[in-house]
């Protein structure tokens, strides 16, 4: 597995992937709710940002095998995330209840791709703004055994759905990105970590669901590289409520 420095932001301690992987070895994530805005069938893509402006976020991600340790190949990592003004892309006008109809087709900061050999695959999105009663977070679904189709998506019910969780991060981290220019349109009252439900439950068990950020340049507008090791049970299959689909006959094969 390749090696990449982390530094903390509050204790600036440098840390490497593998040190990582060992301080939350083998503890299965917990499962917390896909939430109203899932999109099946998304693109299949490192690289969700499209047009969104905000602060850059390179996720590094490594899926292991919470029953040996072991890191997961071709499990396909799926994020979905609000941009910075807390809005998600296909629901971009107000959305209440469980399977809000979709406003439009658009697909940014969303998609997934498969891990390497090491259980590793980079992701860039745009870090998240919060929202209504929800603090800042990025969706995610493993998915193991799945299906491309040719058009360059993926079918969401295809193989097994080891894992649906979120990922979270320092509050410090958090007050130094909301502070920057594309984050200020954002009226909403803030919801904290400690505040919201989800990121109380994503804390149990020893699990860690925060991911470890540091800063890619000078200043935070430079962007950010984080990276987080989730613990999956790949004898799992969970189920996908949503019935929102992406639209993507218009789709062309050069997502990747």
């Amino acid at each position: 597995m390749h090696r990449r420095k982390k530094r903390s932001l509050s204790s600036q301690t440098i840390l490497t992937s593998n040190d990582l992987i060992k301080n939350h070895t083998c503890v299965t994530a917990p499962e917390i709710e896909e939430g109203p805005f899932y999109v099946n069938d998304e693109l299949v893509r490192t690289d969700m940002r499209e047009d969104q402006a905000g602060v850059d976020l390179n996720l590094d991600v490594v899926i292991i095998d919470s029953s040996t340790c072991k890191p997961v190949p071709d499990a396909l990592v799926e994020l979905w995330s609000a941009n910075a003004t807390g809005i998600y892309g296909a629901f971009e006008h107000s959305a209440v209840g469980r399977n809000p109809p979709m406003s439009s087709s658009n697909t940014w900061l969303r998609g997934g791709f498969p891990t390497d050999d090491g259980g590793s695959v980079e992701l860039r999105t745009v870090y998240p703004g919060f929202y209504p009663g929800r603090t800042v977070h990025v969706h995610v679904m493993v998915h193991t055994g799945w299906r491309a189709f040719d058009n360059g998506t993926f079918d969401s019910h295809s193989g097994r759905l080891t894992h649906i969780g979120q990922f979270f991060f320092e509050e410090e981290w958090n007050d130094r990105v909301i502070e920057t220019t594309h984050y200020h349109n954002n009226k909403s009252r803030r919801t904290y970590n400690l505040e919201d439900h989800d990121f109380n439950r994503a804390s149990i068990a020893g699990s860690s669901a925060i991911v470890h950020l540091d800063l890619a340049g000078d200043a935070v507008e430079d962007g950010l590289l984080g990276f987080i090791t989730v613990a999956v049970d790949l004898s799992a299959n969970h189920r996908i409520h949503s019935i929102s689909h992406l639209n993507s006959s218009d789709f062309g094969d050069d997502v990747y």
